[in-house]
């Protein structure tokens, strides 16, 4: 009795999301007869249309039948197909497969695309792997879309030097930003939190538009941002450096170390380190393109890999200072004067998460899983005379059950989760403090069929400010061919904004700032239809993407910006929409070679004061056009992007001195990226260079010359500032796992 209660114990308070999975690797021997990784093997569950494909690694991981033994075939081009009989539904398989063609000196491989869109998943998910990561730079998260067309990178303003994100037209604040399904870039670290992300941590990322899943929370309303780091028992390499620097005065260093310390047991630390002590001025407007900055972040994993049992907990600490503004401004002396204009901002944030599951024996299809994260958040900001200063501190606490009923097609997961999120906030001498508490409850229903499937969810939240809160999400998918799908979603996203960390670009002005006392929660519907299509063009896949999604707001907190001078923040009175169509292709005419274009158009439009606007700062179209060429021994990699901006409107700036006056709307403009890889046996050596074109937004900052005059204004910024960025770097690799 005392053991059969303990390991309900175990059960209720101790569990992760688990499923049987088959894993394994897949290698073909080398000219050299050295085993390699062997990517983009196809991988089919004899007499089924299910299966998946190896990574870049040559890894792969399966979801297990419901009936074993069963067969896993293995098949590739150039390769004797091979199957395997599986007996245990957590089997490990390690497969060598053999050249059908021998020839002497050659080798044969392909080369697996680095953006991948899901044909078999109800919810559309776009995954960029480690190798979509590594065609630019992305030195922080909110660099790593810079080769993608589903999230749009810009500059918050002028000055901080700061970027963020916008998905189908709309601020990154309604696109949930997650840490392998735990809520993690949000809060009052949703400020500049992208950037406090290094690239180099991040494994691959997954997209999806839509609000998604009620297992991932409330808050979605544009998508969610899934992010997967490197996992400690799954490193190629025990040791791994990655050193950074550009004409920019950036210099940044990434260190790795990690091994697995017994056959259950692995751990990893991750160390970051970047800074920027150069004062640099290329478009002449008395202001730095680029702010002093200095940061440190450090992440400790851990994990526990048994039979029935997992766990994964891990602790990160992070700390960062910068100041912008005027070349001549010192924070030591100039803070809170009107001697030079500048911005500073201090950032100390510490976190830790811990999760954890059970397997059941005897039903391999039943887990039980629950997930624990708490933050604490402390930022200061300073623009001007403007002064903020917040903390947060932050608990997420998820369980959740999952099973399936006879028929394996069929499945549920039903949970419970809380959070508890207090904010003490200090904004031009004005406190603003609240503590939510929102314990929820939520059910799962998903059905996959042969060529219909569903994922219909419901949760409600119990919000202890704002009354009780019902999300309704649904998501279907029809593959009308054995390489098409067709795609829809709807559901409803709920969040209550944080005015002053989720707009602080805004604040870089002299603007009057009026708030709203009774601002209500954001609340928003998305609809969403999507269609994929892969076929060949001379034996290479083409993969053709469409998709529309129509986001409409209930309440809105409306950054208003329309009367020159002010600055105002009150609930939506009338309509707020987005429309945003986007087409997508990608090819691989040769091996060596992949291409990518894309179109995007965006109407996104608010009501200011009565009257129906578009969206400031928001281009009404995008594009982009993408090259990669990688040769077939992997030494050699090269990588161009062109991102194409087109216009968008501009708050009036009609009652200014004729000079500070600016156009009604913002030019159109492209982007040129491009980067060289050159790779030996440990060591990777790249360069690159950002904004090939050296294209400038022309008098980006308003009364650059008399920051305090009441006309000043750094927050209209729709293009780059700090015009060329060359950059090179190297990535060392030691210790193979």
């Amino acid at each position: 009795m005392y053991k059969s209660s303990f390991i309900l114990f175990l059960q209720l308070l101790l569990t992760v999301p688990l499923l049987a999975q088959v894993k394994g690797v897949v290698t073909s021997p080398s000219a050299t007869g050295e085993e390699e990784a062997l990517p983009g093997v196809n991988i089919v569950w004899a007499g089924t249309t299910e299966g998946g494909s190896t990574n870049a690694q040559g890894k792969f991981s399966l979801k297990a039948p419901d009936q074993l033994p069963a067969k896993l075939v293995f098949s590739y081009v150039g390769f004797q197909s091979d199957t395997i009989n599986v007996t245990a539904p957590n089997q490990k398989i390690k497969l060598s497969l053999k050249s059908s063609v021998v020839l002497e000196g050659v080798t044969v491989q392909e080369r697996k695309q680095s953006t991948s869109l899901n044909l078999m998943s109800t919810i559309q998910v776009e995954e960029l792997n480690s190798g979509e990561l590594e065609r630019a730079a992305c030195c922080n998260l909110s660099e790593a879309f810079e080769t993608n067309a589903s999230v749009d990178v810009v500059a918050a303003d002028g000055v901080t030097g700061s970027k963020k994100i916008q998905m189908l037209g709309l601020d990154g604040v309604y696109t949930s930003m997650q840490f392998e399904n735990f809520p993690f870039v949000r809060g009052l670290a949703a400020m500049d939190g992208l950037s406090n992300v290094p690239g180099t941590w991040v494994e691959s990322i997954q997209i999806s538009k839509g609000t998604g899943s009620v297992l991932n929370g409330y808050e979605p309303m544009t998508g969610q941002i899934n992010i997967e780091l490197i996992k400690p028992d799954e490193l190629d390499e025990r040791v791994f450096v990655n050193l950074y620097g550009n004409n920019m005065g950036r210099m940044e260093a990434n260190v790795h170390v990690g091994d697995k310390l017994s056959k259950k047991w692995s751990t990893l630390l991750l160390v970051h380190s970047n800074t920027n002590q150069i004062k640099i001025d290329n478009n002449n407007d008395g202001f730095m393109d680029l702010p002093i900055k200095e940061q440190v972040n450090v992440m400790n994993r851990w994990k526990y890999k048994g039979d029935r049992y997992r766990t994964q907990f891990g602790v990160r600490a992070m700390a960062e200072n910068k100041s912008g503004g005027q070349l001549g401004y010192n924070p030591d002396f100039d803070y809170g004067t009107t001697n030079h204009y500048g911005t500073s901002a201090e950032a100390q944030h510490v976190e830790a998460y811990f999760k954890n599951g059970f397997l059941f024996k005897d039903h391999p299809k039943r887990t039980m899983a629950f997930f624990i994260r708490a933050n604490y958040h402390d930022q200061k900001y300073q623009a001007g005379l403007t002064e903020y200063d917040g903390t947060e501190t932050y608990i997420y606490l998820n369980y959740i059950y999952a099973d399936a009923f006879k028929n394996s097609d069929h499945r549920y997961k039903v949970g419970a989760s809380f959070v508890y999120d207090d904010y003490d906030e200090t904004f031009r001498g004005t406190s603003y403090q609240r503590t939510e508490q929102v314990p929820g409850i939520f059910g799962e229903y998903t059905y996959k069929g042969k060529k219909f499937g569903a994922v219909a969810g419901l949760r409600g939240d119990f919000h202890n400010l704002y009354g009780n809160q019902v999300s309704p999400k649904l998501n279907v998918k029809y593959n009308f061919n054995k390489r098409g799908v067709v795609r829809g979603t709807l559901g409803r996203g709920f969040r209550v904004a944080n005015i002053f960390t989720d707009n602080v670009s805004t604040f870089v002005s002299q603007r009057q700032i009026q708030i709203q006392q009774d601002l209500q929660p954001e609340v928003a519907w998305n609809t969403g239809l999507s269609a994929t299509q892969k076929f060949q063009i001379q034996n290479r896949d083409v993969t053709a993407h469409l998709e529309y999604f129509y986001t409409h707001f209930e309440n809105q907190v409306l950054v208003d910006r329309e009367t020159p001078g002010m600055l105002a923040f009150y609930n939506l009175d009338g309509q707020s929409f987005s429309h945003a169509v986007q087409a997508e292709l990608s090819y691989q005419p040769w091996k060596v070679l992949e291409l990518r274009v894309a179109a995007k158009y965006l109407d996104v439009k608010a009501t200011y004061q009565g009257d129906l606007k578009q969206v400031p700062l928001v281009p009404n179209w995008r594009g982009l056009f993408s090259i990669g060429y990688q040769t077939l021994n992997k030494k050699w990699q090269a990588d161009l992007t062109t991102q194409f901006v087109g216009e968008g409107r501009m708050p009036s700036t009609i009652g200014n001195a004729p000079e500070n006056v600016r156009p009604n709307h913002s030019d159109a403009y492209a982007l040129i990226n491009a980067q060289l890889t050159r790779r030996f046996r440990k060591i990777e050596l790249y360069a690159g260079v950002e904004n090939l074109g050296n294209f400038q937004q022309p008098s980006a900052l308003i009364s650059a010359d008399d920051p305090f005059n009441s006309e000043f204004d750094a927050s209209l910024v729709w293009g780059p500032l700090n015009g060329r960025v060359i950059y090179g770097g190297l990535r060392l690799k030691l210790f193979k796992s």
